[in-house]
């Protein structure tokens, strides 16, 4: 097995087809090192990279309430193509994004759930 230490992540690239993405690094020797993964490997990584930022930040704190918090600086909302139900998207001020589907139950859930905490900090869940 190859273990590259990455010290800084570049640049990446995603192929002209779109058939795979290549992530490029330094490594610890100051070297230029590149990860090339399919595309169908992105969702997996997208979903994963929150799960281990978390982890991090806990075992490296000593604290299991640690996570990051990302301030939003915009969000939208826009028509489903799955019926009845909508897309939120919610956006920090730098530019990172990410989208939900909810149904009108979900977004009354959070409504109501937020609205009747105030300005209280705390878990709000389901």
């Amino acid at each position: 097995m190859t273990i590259i230490r990455g010290v800084q992540l570049t640049t990446f690239d995603v192929a002209p087809g779109g058939e795979s993405v290549a992530i490029h690094v330094t490594d610890d020797q100051g070297s230029p090192s590149t990860l090339v993964l399919p595309t169908e490997c992105l969702n997996a990584l997208m979903m994963t990279l929150p799960d281990i930022v978390r982890r991090s930040l806990q075992a490296r704190y000593g604290d299991p309430s640690m996570r990051v918090v990302y301030p939003v600086g915009s969000w939208s909302l826009e028509r489903s193509a799955v019926p009845g139900n909508v897309i939120v998207t919610l956006r920090t001020p730098d530019g990172f994004s990410v989208s939900f589907g909810l149904s009108p139950l979900e977004l009354l859930r959070m409504w109501t759930q937020g609205a009747s905490t105030g300005a209280e900090p705390g878990v709000i869940g389901n």
